[in-house]
């Protein structure tokens, strides 16, 4: 379960994100709050997510590591309030309806939530966190996800809230068993992940309404997806190790390079030489780089988990370590196929272009 959970949760991070600074590159506003809408998300998961990641990994366990949760836990609780309100906005610049009795309703309901969640009777970190305030500081949130619930269906017909209104639903038809029932009976937890799903779909929904097809601009998009994750992942190794007082060897050094040069210069690279390429040709380019793409994911996932466990050093996980280097070679293979025909595409294109005198 554990080795699951991890990359289930590396991979629902890294994807959000990505799909979120996709987004914010986009020239259309709507665009741009659905990208700062995942961004939110993927960001505030994060808090709880990768301590519980940790737990996994460490000697010390979950009941080791409860300060993290539970403060990632309250701050996962903050930023899901943000990014429903700016679904909120969104729904309101792409349905027209700036009922303002609406958006004082929601503001309210916001800030309750916000305000109950910051309050002291929760007993963050506390190790004995209060049951009656988990379900204080929902109430508003529960009724917050109803309304806007109400007013994406009411509006279902507009192609940017298709679906929208099933996949809130059904974010919250798993979240709120967890709330009520998750500490009594604990294998209710597992009823986050289905919903870390629907909020997953949320997002993917948005890249599909405003990203229909792949075109030269997108080799850009990924350029400067890759750039900012590479910088993060930078960023993220240096205060990572110093937290643990950290000096040896650690795959988590070699991220912010790989990123940069497999992600950030690869596509670029892409970019300039489909220069003169067909619409038609640069898709064809583009399925080879969804390969490239999906074989890079697995990598990095296999690289990031590897990293945390050689510096967290958990003797008792060498299984996990096992299956995450064999993650890694599975991440390698898919990757040097996608090179071999990405480079053969590239070739055939490059001789049909001498031949013809152009593409």
């Amino acid at each position: 379960m554990g080795i699951f959970e991890i990359f289930f949760d590396l991979s629902y991070l890294i994807l959000v994100i990505s799909f979120g600074l996709i987004l914010l590159v986009e020239n259309n506003k709507n665009a741009k709050i659905f990208g700062l809408m995942a961004v939110v998300l993927g960001l505030g998961d994060s808090f709880h997510l990768l301590p519980r990641i940790i737990s996994y990994l460490s000697p010390k366990g979950f009941e080791g590591n409860y300060i993290f949760l539970s403060y990632g836990k309250m701050v996962t609780s903050i930023t899901m309030t943000f990014f429903y309100l700016l679904y909120y906005f969104y729904y309101r610049r792409v349905s027209g309806d700036f009922d303002k009795k609406k958006a004082y309703l929601i503001y309210i309901l916001a800030t309750l939530r916000i305000v109950i969640s910051l309050l002291p009777q929760n007993k963050w970190a506390s190790g004995n966190e209060s049951y009656a305030f988990a379900i204080y500081r929902n109430i508003p949130f529960a009724i917050m996800g109803l309304l806007l619930i109400i007013f994406s269906y009411k509006k279902r017909s507009l192609p940017y809230l298709k679906n929208m209104w099933l996949l809130i639903s059904l974010s919250f038809i798993f979240y709120i068993p967890v709330v009520l029932f998750a500490d009594k009976y604990p294998p209710v937890g597992a009823l986050m992940m289905p919903k870390t799903l629907a909020y997953l779909f949320i997002v993917i929904s948005g890249l599909k309404i405003f990203i229909a097809s792949f075109d030269r601009e997108k080799f850009l998009s990924l350029s400067f997806t890759s750039l900012i994750l590479g910088l993060g992942f930078g960023a993220f190794y240096r205060e990572f190790t110093k937290f643990y007082n950290y000096t040896g060897q650690t795959h988590l050094s070699k991220l912010h390079p790989h990123i940069l040069v497999l992600g950030f210069v690869f596509s670029i690279i892409l970019y300039l030489i489909s220069k003169d390429y067909s619409l038609d040709r640069i898709r064809k380019l583009g399925k080879n780089f969804s390969l490239y793409l999906t074989g890079l994911f697995i990598t990095l996932i296999a690289m990031i988990s590897i990293g945390l466990w050689q510096v967290i050093n958990n003797p008792n996980k060498t299984m996990y370590l096992k299956a995450f280097e064999g993650l890694a070679g599975i991440g390698h293979i898919i990757l040097a196929i996608a090179m071999v025909k990405i480079i053969l595409f590239i070739i055939k294109n490059e001789r049909e272009k001498i031949e013809n005198g152009s593409l």
